[in-house]
């Protein structure tokens, strides 16, 4: 595992009706503070990244669908730098991926239907605090 990433498994409350899933509490390791959340939608075998924050600490979780993430550390005074991480999110196992700045991170769809993310963030989005770099800049086996 990556220095600094957490995967937190999350509760799943189901019933007759249907379900609730949780995603983040105030109470948690994995929360630094509220910034923004957001959904993205992905659809089928699409692949998306990388992108690097350099301030941003990310929470993701996937309620519909399958995504890989992988995840790749970038920061040079880490103890994992150049080391490269996969996770699989989605709807079984219910997991939070909490992925913190200088850690680049690119997804992929693994769903026949699109796929949608959640994404609660300790900062809110800002220009130029995200780099953007080409899926073959970083080596990995799509």
């Amino acid at each position: 595992m990556l220095d600094g990433v957490l995967i937190t498994p999350k509760r799943v409350i189901a019933d007759d009706l249907g379900e609730v899933r949780h995603m983040m509490r105030n109470d948690e390791d994995a929360f630094e503070q509220f910034g923004e959340v957001y959904l993205s939608w992905v659809k089928p075998d699409v692949t998306k990244g990388w992108k690097l924050h350099t301030r941003v600490t990310g929470n993701v979780c996937v309620p519909v669908g399958q995504v890989r993430y992988v995840l790749h550390d970038m920061r040079s005074e880490s103890p994992t730098h150049g080391q490269t991480q996969e996770v699989s999110l989605g709807t079984d196992p219910h997991q939070l991926l909490t992925i913190p700045p200088g850690i680049a991170y690119a997804w992929q769809n693994l769903s026949k239907e699109s796929s949608l993310v959640l994404n609660c963030t300790a900062h809110p989005w800002e220009a130029g605090e995200a780099q953007e770099i080409p899926l073959q800049d970083i080596a990995f086996d799509w």
